[in-house]
């Protein structure tokens, strides 16, 4: 034992190593790696778009072509079935007296017919017995008689059974044409003037007749 521990003391070395007992400060020896370490590099958002070369050129997206708009005209509105049409043309008309716009009311309830098929049917009778010019030159008479060696004033010249009393009555186009064309034969350009008389002769029913 004692040579052991002579042989310890003599292997000792002999410098002074007090400096070794100095303990270098906490993250001393990290200073270096710290102050080197650079900062991360930004990244970029997802939504962040990226530029592209400017090479590559950017695709152009024409825009869709629009059909035009077709105006649709209103819908009619639709007339009920079986409902009869209205003429818009205005009625024509006969100026009756009263005596004969009577006869004329119960003609024509009696046998349930219009205005219209009443006066054509008078004219059509009168017409087929052939008895029109003699209505008008029987119905014929003058308000203001001359002697008989002057002519009457056309003014003053009236036919039986024309009056103030109005009887009204629509034709078609092609009746009037017919009721036209009668009148010019018989010398007449007024369809009331020639009518009354011809009512006058074909109702039943005390006629008017000229005041003697």
């Amino acid at each position: 034992m004692a040579v052991t521990n002579k042989l310890t003391r003599q292997e000792l070395p002999t410098e002074d190593l007090g400096d070794l007992a100095v303990l270098p400060e906490r993250g001393a020896g990290l200073s270096g790696l710290l102050d080197g370490t650079s900062a991360p590099e930004a990244v970029p958002a997802p939504d962040e778009p990226t530029s592209e070369p400017d090479s590559m050129p950017v695709a152009q997206v024409a825009p869709a072509a629009v059909a035009p708009v077709r105006s649709v005209p209103p819908a009619s509105p639709t007339r009920k079935p079986g409902r009869p049409r209205t003429r818009t043309k205005p009625a024509s008309a006969v100026y009756v007296t009263a005596g004969v716009k009577k006869r004329f009311e119960k003609y024509r309830h009696d046998n349930k017919s219009t205005n219209l098929q009443v006066v054509l049917e008078a004219i059509s009778a009168m017409h087929k017995s052939d008895k029109l010019a003699q209505i008008i030159e029987e119905s014929r008479y003058s308000t203001a008689p001359v002697n008989d060696l002057f002519p009457a004033d056309p003014s003053a010249v009236r036919y039986l059974g024309g009056g103030s009393s109005q009887i009204s009555f629509s034709p078609t186009p092609e009746q009037e044409a017919v009721i036209d064309r009668i009148g010019k034969t018989l010398g007449f350009e007024t369809r009331s003037t020639w009518i009354a008389p011809v009512l006058n002769a074909f109702l039943p029913g005390k006629k008017d007749a000229q005041a003697r």
